[in-house]
């Protein structure tokens, strides 16, 4: 298991470089609209950027080169067209500077190509010499190769409101069992934390379970919702006495379910896929607690066939992401 979750890791790192080398030029960042099958129904248009395409077939490259066997178990948010571009890593700096060249200046596809075929990262933790052996040949990957992409946009281009902007930024990345969907192996990395960024992870298998980071324990009962939740839930948990807080980016609320900054993330409504939580739950699981639908209360499943259309990795019923059963029993008593 420590071979994967290095691959994921790595994997993560690759993305978040590519994120970072837009930073030097916000003029030359190009934006897309995605088409009407890419699109989250939640937002009136919805947004990629060459960076969102790369980082994705970044990852794909490094995981599928140390795991040849997941190959077409690979799969991410972004279609890799982009401006009329087919966007992939080539064999060379130069050929992938070419290629970007097509859609971005050339100093900017060299700074990004240069990032996209950077050497391994070294700073891979030293993980406990007892993690269980998985069968890789009975694994998925999920990847959102950068999550938040509205706020990468304004942040990248300096205008992104009061605690909004690239700290909200996330790469995630999660392994998942073909053969009963159960995430077991979660990557969240930060790639602006503190200007230098931070990995999260977090290992749940059979009765195995791992986390990188200390819990943070609070008595205060924080559940973070979308700005755009039903008015009626949200008065509900306030009568109750939680607080409610609204942040951005479903990668960076989960990630605080996770650390244990909240105790639970609520979303009524079909605005999350698969590619959002399928990192995050493995962490939560990891940590005792899980992630439901958030109409049936059962545990989101990851194993979807392969290449249906986007809106159908939608997790439709909504999710509730919790730390631990004792909290997702008062969200249960607040919510009936």
């Amino acid at each position: 298991m420590a071979d994967i979750l290095e691959a994921l890791i790595q994997a993560s790192e690759k993305a978040a470089r590519i994120a970072r080398s837009c930073c030097e030029n916000a003029d030359t960042l190009l934006v897309a609209e995605k088409c009407e099958t890419e699109a989250n129904t939640r937002f009136d248009k919805d947004f990629k950027t060459v960076a969102d395409v790369l980082a994705q077939e970044c990852a794909k490259a490094v995981i599928i080169f140390q795991f040849p066997e997941l190959n077409g178990h690979v799969r991410g948010e972004e279609c890799p067209e982009i401006g009329g571009i087919t966007i992939g890593l080539q064999g060379t700096v130069e050929g992938t500077a070419r290629l970007l060249s097509g859609a971005l200046p050339l100093a900017t596809a060299t700074r990004m190509a240069e990032a996209a075929h950077s050497d391994t990262f070294e700073n891979i933790p030293l993980f406990p010499v007892d993690l269980p052996a998985v069968d890789t040949s009975d694994l998925g990957v999920w990847i959102d190769p950068i999550d938040a992409t509205a706020e990468f946009i304004s942040g990248v281009r300096g205008d992104a409101k009061p605690g909004h902007g690239l700290p909200c930024v996330t790469v995630l990345i999660g392994a998942y069992l073909r053969s009963t969907g159960t995430p077991v192996v979660g990557v969240i990395n930060q790639p602006f934390y503190n200007g230098t960024g931070r990995i999260v992870w977090g290992l749940h298998y059979n009765n195995f379970n791992l986390n990188s980071e200390e819990l943070h324990t609070s008595k205060e009962k924080i559940v973070l919702m979308s700005g755009a939740e039903k008015p009626e839930i949200i008065e509900r948990f306030k009568a109750a006495g939680w607080t409610v807080n609204s942040v951005p980016g479903a990668g960076h609320k989960l990630m605080k379910v996770a650390l244990g900054e909240a105790s639970a993330y609520i979303v009524s409504q079909g605005t999350t896929f698969r590619w959002d939580t399928c990192a995050p739950h493995a962490i939560i699981l990891a940590r005792g607690g899980n992630v439901l639908c958030y109409k049936k209360r059962v545990p989101i499943r990851y194993n979807d066939d392969e290449d249906l259309e986007t809106k159908e990795y939608c997790n439709k019923d909504g999710i509730i992401a919790y730390i631990n059963e004792a909290i997702l029993d008062e969200i249960k008593n607040i919510l009936s």
